[in-house]
């Protein structure tokens, strides 16, 4: 006896991707900024140092050169700094630009996004 045919509903058209997105590119880097302090002062200072260089403020700065590098156009940034330490920020990008661009945008289908997290790691 055969298994009765499942009826099945069309599809949507799929979504076509085309310039940055997660299925055809990655650039990931890392970045370690190490240090063995001997004295506690050391290390106080060592960790004020870290949480100036990585801010947020400064990590925008960083990946909005690498968006101007690649050739992308920014769409939006959100970044925050962490207490004790450590900040992230994401930049989502397009590949060409949006016109006009909205006021706000915070998700999106066919573009992508760049992104930096850091931390501090006490051994």
């Amino acid at each position: 006896m055969c298994a009765k045919k499942a009826t099945r509903t069309k599809r949507a058209p799929k979504i076509k991707l085309r310039g940055f997105n997660n299925l055809t590119k990655t650039l990931s880097f890392n970045i370690y900024d190490v240090c063995y302090a001997r004295a506690p002062q050391a290390r106080a200072e060592y960790l004020e140092y870290i949480d100036e260089e990585y801010n947020a403020e400064r990590l925008v700065k960083i990946l909005s050169e690498v968006a101007d590098i690649i050739g992308a156009n920014v769409l939006n940034i959100a970044s925050q700094d962490y207490d004790p330490m450590g900040a992230s920020v994401t930049v989502l990008i397009a590949e060409e630009p949006i016109e006009p661009k909205p006021e706000q945008v915070l998700a999106h289908l066919d573009k992508s996004h760049l992104c930096i997290h850091t931390y501090h790691q006490l051994i």
